[in-house]
């Protein structure tokens, strides 16, 4: 009985042995399958983790682009508002940008003296 049981036993190991390699070849593969497939991910054309950052970092600034232009719009919007209905500011406006006076009116521009020393 001992000498079948020492045979199995032999056998066993000469199956493990023989496994072996064949395990760590498996390994290996699945190693460079799961790296290529993590490669891939990380930096696949157009659609790779980087091109989701870069194109996430442009979503941002326009989000901020679109916040400051709506701000404009509002004070656009509020200034065309002044315009259709208030005379003062339109007058303003006027004597300002476009340095209009009214009927009888004179503008005295005064330079500053040179300090003497």
């Amino acid at each position: 009985m001992a000498v079948f049981e020492d045979r199995k036993v032999r056998a066993t190991r000469g199956r493990q042995e023989d496994e072996r390699p064949d395990r760590k070849v498996f390994w290996l593969v699945g190693l460079v399958v799961a790296g290529l497939l993590i490669l891939w991910v990380v930096f696949a054309p157009g659609r790779g983790y980087y091109h989701f950052r870069k194109m996430q970092r442009e979503i941002d600034m326009l989000a901020a682009e679109n916040s400051r232009l709506e701000a404009r719009n509002l004070e656009l919007s509020e200034d065309i508002r002044r315009l259709k209905s208030d005379e003062a500011y339109i007058e303003e406006i006027a004597r300002q940008k476009h340095g209009l006076l009214k009927k009888n009116e004179t503008v005295y521009e005064f330079t500053p003296r040179a300090k003497k020393h």
